[in-house]
């Protein structure tokens, strides 16, 4: 289900080391085996390897950073039609998207080792509600 660009803030967490300016690409185009898209396809949710995620949730965009295994957390520009993910249950989060570019590095690591993983989780839980009430 397509949707109009809202007026928002967009986060990604993710691969480390990129810099403002830097065009994320899916996995499909960058023949990145290690991703979170694989580890979500793993675990039997839904997720594309010819698109990139985005969320307006920076906190929910941190998580995925830390479960990246000591991942970084961007604001990203998305580049191209916004689509709603299918697997985020609250609506108006997280987003599927062709590419996006780096805004910002918001942390440029976010350490996985700093909660156990099931807190990861929990937390992920929480910021997503949250940013879904915002």
């Amino acid at each position: 289900m397509s949707s109009p660009r809202p007026p928002a803030r967009y986060f990604h967490g993710g691969v480390p080391g990129l810099i403002p300016g830097d065009l994320l690409l899916p996995p499909d185009t960058t023949g990145a085996e290690r991703t979170l898209t694989a580890d979500v396809l793993g675990m039997g949710g839904r997720a594309r390897r010819d698109r990139v995620y985005v969320t307006t949730g920076r906190e929910v965009a941190r998580v995925y950073a830390a479960l990246f295994l000591d991942g970084a957390l961007y604001e990203v520009e998305p580049v191209g039609e916004l689509v709603a993910d299918p697997d985020c249950a609250v609506a108006g989060v997280s987003w599927e998207v062709p590419a996006a570019r780096v805004v910002r590095v918001v942390d440029p690591v976010v350490l996985a080792r700093a909660r156990p993983f099931a807190a990861w989780l929990r937390k992920l839980d929480r910021a997503t509600a949250r940013a879904g009430a915002a």
